[in-house]
């Protein structure tokens, strides 16, 4: 039986995935998980005035796994940002993007977009991860979800925390827009 216990060990932790893009559920519209995001701030937003163009991290697992949602038309990075200030001959108005108030720059002078990000927060030696919806006009973060991110026994893995935030999102989206899904 001790033998058995690596072998339970190594096959629990190889059956959960970290960071693999998805599709999601054709029949639910959700990303495949049982667990759900803990939502620590929602407000009353009008995305459908903004979903033309989304700003991510720059990786390849948040702008797939938005694009996947099927809400926003166009989902950039930074860099792609950053061009785009070039092209459009917006440098002086927007010398720098790398702060909150450049990014509220490039708000006002090219277009009004959502900015979506990862943090982590730390409470009483427990961390937390969380996926944060801001305004760059106002910089107000207008929805906040986290998760637990539980090193030991669950695990840091899509199932139990970035699904998990993607879907929190997802029925964000639901409560927000007057197109989405239809």
């Amino acid at each position: 039986m001790i033998k058995a216990i690596p072998l339970f060990l190594i096959l629990g932790l190889s059956a959960c995935t970290s960071m693999k893009v998805v599709n999601t559920n054709s029949e639910s519209g959700y990303f495949s998980t049982g667990k759900k995001a803990n939502v620590t701030k929602r407000i009353d937003y009008d995305l459908d005035s903004v979903k033309d163009l989304i700003l991510v991290p720059n990786s390849e697992f948040t702008p797939q796994m938005v694009e996947n949602i099927g809400y926003f038309k166009e989902i950039i990075n930074i860099e792609d940002l950053q061009r785009i200030i070039v092209a459009n001959d917006l440098t002086d108005e927007v010398p720098s993007i790398s702060d909150r108030i450049g990014l509220n720059k490039a708000a006002k002078a090219y277009k009004q977009f959502l900015w979506l990000r990862w943090d982590r927060r730390t409470d009483n030696n427990k961390s937390y991860m969380q996926l944060i919806l801001t305004d760059p006009m106002t910089l107000e973060d207008i929805f906040i979800c986290e998760t637990h991110l539980d090193y030991i026994w669950k695990g840091v893995n899509d199932q139990s925390n970035w699904y998990p935030m993607m879907n929190s999102l997802i029925d964000y989206i639901k409560e927000n827009s007057q197109t989405f899904g239809r």
